[in-house]
């Protein structure tokens, strides 16, 4: 019975462990969060331009921005970059 409160107690401890976010990974979904409501904000604009060379361009500049967030996202999850770094960065673009 004690080695089974022991397994119970470590298999408890490991679960816990593993439910709780990192502060890098936090901060790396509150950037991408940002980039994504950025995002977002880029394609009602394309969608709600009448010129098709605008429209293009908002998607394109779109899709930049996804990808510099994502690459962003990630360096800020491996301690690479604080998160106020990488909005600066998004919020600059």
């Amino acid at each position: 019975m004690k080695k089974f409160s022991i397994v119970v107690l470590g298999v408890a401890a490991l679960s816990m462990g593993a439910c709780q976010k990192s502060e890098n990974k936090i901060a790396a979904d509150n950037v991408e969060a940002n980039v994504d409501n950025m995002a977002d904000n880029m394609g009602a604009m394309a969608a709600n331009t009448s010129n098709d060379a605008a429209s293009d361009s908002l998607k394109n500049q779109q899709d930049a921005l996804k990808d510099k967030g994502d690459k962003l996202a990630d360096n800020v999850a491996a301690g690479n970059t604080s998160e106020a770094q990488a909005n600066k960065a998004v919020n600059a673009m």
